[in-house]
Parts: structure tokens; sequence; C-alpha cells
């Protein structure tokens, strides 16, 4: 198993080394059985086509072409006579193979990337349902002492993260937590891309965190929660509970316990912390991709921007379509019956967003993932509700002309 790996390692380093180390293998091959037809032209298997077609249909067209240089170098120094139509039609093969290598790996990247996109989604989704219960739960137990929700001492957060003052932030989240789960102490790390890890809170001044700890670096290399009772770490380490960030299997940050209660210490408190931090760590890469776009997208509201921005990104990165439907309405009731047949009708992933004016109210939906031909269904079905009411009007929009959507909403010249 050692060895595959080191070997799966070694290709992967050098990726035209595979192709050159099986052309050699093969004129070997074809020098022991015949040192007269290396290329083993002669036969009637066709072994030269068959080991092309796969060269080219594996690692792409480059490997393809370097397999046919090596090829033409046999070829013209150990034959009387150069195949130069047999060498043609086999390059002429090297370029259909690597072109269909192109496309069929382009589609399984997008299907792979729109994957990525809906697993996201549901995990984001998933913390933030638990975090309601969470936050329900609490209500329940404690409703007159505790009045304010987890989930509006959230939202609290959120705006201290968005402020020129996000330490607050860190702090307030962290001592949301040590009343939720009832911890005397511990850190709140940030990890970032190249592995680099800073404090972003802490309860004790004078305790530094230590990155070299034997359960910092289990639950860095696992990505999973680590705690003293099932890794018997507790005489080698310094904490009692590691518990990284996951977000689309990307390590953003840990939450360290170094102590809490015995009664406290057990698997509920464990999971409870692992979705509140989890949760956090996403609303803060949420926050902080919102204060780098500034005002890209106008005065949508916040969650309808990022998403816009994600799905931006994933079109200008891989071309995979998004669409953005705009309602004008010139009507107070109107729009107010669009919201509610908007919050009826829309499927999860689908996300809104309303700008109100003095003269109009616009409402833009986005549908992740979708083209406007998919879109115009539900359209023609939402309009034709609305078919004879001149107060109206719409247009779609892919993400290649997402710059066009301000413009339109700006426009006043174009009534149903």
């Amino acid at each position: 198993m050692l060895i595959r790996n080191k070997i799966r390692k070694i290709l992967a380093r050098y990726p035209y080394l595979e192709t050159t180390v099986l052309m050699g293998l093969y004129f070997a091959i074809g020098y022991i059985i015949n040192s007269q037809d290396i290329c083993m032209l002669e036969s009637k298997s066709y072994q030269i086509t068959i080991l092309i077609a796969i060269i080219t249909l594996f690692h792409g067209m480059s490997s393809g072409i370097l397999a046919m240089g090596l090829v033409g170098i046999i070829l013209k120094f150990f034959y009387v006579e150069f195949p130069y139509e047999l060498f043609i039609s086999h390059f002429i093969l090297v370029l259909i193979f690597g072109e269909f290598y192109y496309y069929w790996n382009r589609t399984i990247d997008s299907h792979s990337v729109e994957n990525i996109f809906v697993n996201k989604k549901l995990s984001e989704l998933g913390k933030a349902f638990y975090t309601l219960k969470i936050s329900h739960d609490q209500i329940e137990k404690s409703y007159v002492t505790k009045p304010m929700s987890l989930r509006n001492s959230i939202a609290v957060i959120k705006q201290n993260l968005a402020s020129d003052n996000p330490d607050k932030g860190y702090q307030d989240f962290l001592l949301l937590i040590r009343k939720t789960v009832n911890i005397d102490e511990a850190y709140i790390i940030l990890v970032e891309d190249d592995g680099s890890m800073s404090t972003l809170a802490h309860t004790n001044e004078t305790s530094l965190f230590n990155p070299k700890d034997l359960m910092v670096q289990k639950a860095i290399e696992k990505q999973m929660p680590i705690y003293v009772s099932n890794n018997k770490l507790n005489c080698v380490s310094e904490y009692l509970a590691v518990i990284p960030a996951i977000s689309n299997k990307e390590l953003k940050g840990l939450f360290i316990i170094k102590k809490m209660p015995f009664l406290s210490f057990n698997k509920d408190s464990f999971i409870t912390v692992s979705i509140l931090v989890s949760y956090f760590f996403d609303e803060l890469h949420k926050v902080n991709t919102l204060k780098t776009m500034d005002d890209l997208y106008g005065n949508f509201q916040e969650n309808f921007r990022f998403e816009l921005h994600r799905l931006d990104r994933l079109y200008q990165q891989y071309h995979i379509d998004s669409t953005v439907l705009v309602l004008k309405s010139y009507d107070k009731l109107q729009t107010h019956v669009l919201k509610e047949n908007l919050d009826e009708n829309l499927r999860t992933l689908e996300v809104y967003s309303l700008i109100e004016g003095d003269e109009f109210d616009a409402i833009a939906i986005l549908f992740p993932l979708v083209d406007k031909a998919s879109v115009k269904g539900f359209t023609k079905r939402l309009i034709d509700i609305y078919k004879e009411n001149e107060l109206l009007e719409y247009s779609n929009f892919s993400m290649s002309e997402i710059e066009l959507v301000l413009t339109y909403i700006k426009d006043e010249t174009c009534l149903l």
C-alpha cells in the first residue's frame, strides 16, 4: 500500500512520466519480439492504435502528442522508410480522442462543481436548522431568564462582525457558547488558506494557544472533533477538546476547550458546539466576502448578494450558468402579493431580494444552476396571474449579463 501511494505521488508530480514509461515498455517489448519492427506495425492486432487511444483518453491530448512524438522518433531512426500515412492517421486520432477527453472532463468538472455547490448549501441549511432548534430548546427551558433566542444573539454578533471592530463580535460569540454549553476556558482559532493560525477570541489573556499541541494536530489531520476520552491524550495535551469547523472539506477554524465542568463534558455539548462553530465560521466567511464586494450588486439584501457573488464566480471559472429574474412592480399591494407568492413557490436553493422605491419596487429572484430557458416556465406561470395588469414588467438575465441587472432596475421605460 505504501509503495502504491508513493508511485501515485510521483506520477501526480510528473504527469508525463507514466506516458513515457508506457511507451518505453511498448518499444522494449516490440524490440524483443521483432527488432526490425519495434512499433509492431506489421501486427494485425493494431497494438499501437490501442495504446495511443488509451493514453490520450486517460491523460489528454498533451500526453497523446508526447506518445506520438516518441513513436515518430522510433520510426525515423529504426525504420528504412518513414510511414507518413500511418503516422498522420494516428496523429488525427490523437486530436479526436483529445477533444473527447477535454469535453468529457469539462462535463465531469461542471457536474462536480454543481454537486459541491448543492452539498455546501445543504450543509449551510442543516447548520442553520440545528442552530434554530438549539435556540428554541433554550427558549423552552428558560424563557423568563433568557428571553432572547440564540439565533437573535447570533444576528447581533453578525452586525458586530460587519462593523469596523469585529473583535467584539468574536468575544461575544465566545461568551455565547460559554453560556450555552457551560465552558470555563476556550479559544476560537482562525485557520488561513496557507495553514497559518491566529486567535480570534479567548477567555484567558495570560494563556496562549499552543498550535503544536498533539490534540490540535490530530484534529487538523483527521478534520474531526478530538477529545480526551476517545484518544487518551489527557497526559500529553493541555486541552480537553478540539473541535474543527469544516466547510466544503476545508478547515476554516478551531474551537478549543481547555476547561469546563465535568457534568457538561458530554457528546451533546460537543455536537452543539460543533454546529454553532461551523455556523459561525460560515457567517464569518459571508461577512468578510461582503466587505470585499462593496456595492457591486447594489442594494440587494446581504444573503442575495452573497449567493449572486458565489454563482458569478462559478460562471467565471467553470461557465456554469444561473439566472436572475427581475420583476418591477408599480403597485405596493401587488408587491405584497408577489412576495407572498414567492414565499410559497420558490424552492430551497432559490432566493429573492426586494428593493423598495418611491416610483416602483424591484424584486430580483436568483435561480442557481438554471439557464434562462428553464426559468421561462416559472416566469410564465407567475406573470399569467397578472397578465391584465399594466403595472408589472419583468426580464431574465444570465450570469454573463449580470451587470445589466442594476441598469434594468434603474430604467423606467419598459412597461408591459
